[in-house]
C-alpha cells in the first residue's frame, strides 16, 4: 500500500513529501482522485486480500461495490469458474466475467477485451492484475454507453 512521509532537511520550510511502495497504476490513480495516499481499507471488508490490487484500478469510493461484487460472484476465489453461464458461455475468476467480453462476437471481431489490450486470450482472466484490469475496461464501457459502470454486473447497488 502506498505511504506518504513527510521528511524535513532541518529546514520545515524545505519539507519534502516522499512516496514509496507505489505501483504506476496505483501512483496514476492517486493523482487522478487528488490523494497522496490510498486510504486504509474499510473495516469488515469481505474480500480484504484484492483491496491493495483492486485501488490500482479503481477510485477508494468504488471499494465497497467491488467487495460486494468479488463475494457475491466468486467468494473472493482468483480460481472460481461458472463453465457455463446463463447465456452458455463461461464466465471467469473474481468478477465471473463472461466470455463474451473475451471472445469475438458480432460486436467486437477479436473480441472486446483484445480490441482493448487487456489480454490476448479468456485463460488470462485467471491473472489477478489481467482480472482487475478487465473488470475496469468492462466498468468504463458501461459508464460511456450507459452512464453506469456496473451495469454488467446487474442493478447493483438497486438490488443488494
Amino acid at each position: 500500500m502506498a505511504k506518504s512521509v513527510d521528511e524535513s532537511a532541518g529546514d520545515s520550510s524545505k519539507k519534502q513529501s516522499v512516496i514509496r511502495n507505489v505501483s504506476a497504476g496505483l501512483a496514476s490513480q492517486v493523482i487522478i482522485d487528488g490523494l497522496d495516499f490510498v486510504p486504509p481499507m474499510p473495516y469488515g471488508s469481505l474480500c480484504p486480500q484484492w483491496y491493495d490490487l483492486a485501488m490500482q484500478f479503481f477510485p477508494p469510493a468504488e471499494w465497497n461495490t467491488i467487495d460486494f461484487l468479488l463475494n457475491r460472484e466468486s467468494r473472493c476465489d482468483l480460481q472460481a469458474l461458472n463453465p457455463k453461464d446463463t447465456n452458455g458461455k463461461p464466465s471467469y475468476s473474481l468478477f465471473q466475467i463472461n466470455a463474451f467480453w473475451c471472445r469475438p462476437s458480432k460486436h467486437y471481431d477479436q473480441g472486446f477485451l483484445q480490441e482493448q489490450g487487456v489480454l490476448t486470450t479468456c485463460d488470462e482472466l485467471f491473472e489477478p492484475e489481467t482480472q482487475f484490469r478487465a473488470a475496469r475496461a468492462i466498468y468504463v464501457e458501461g459508464l460511456v454507453r450507459h452512464g453506469r459502470g456496473w451495469r454488467s454486473w446487474g442493478n447493483y447497488p438497486e438490488t443488494r
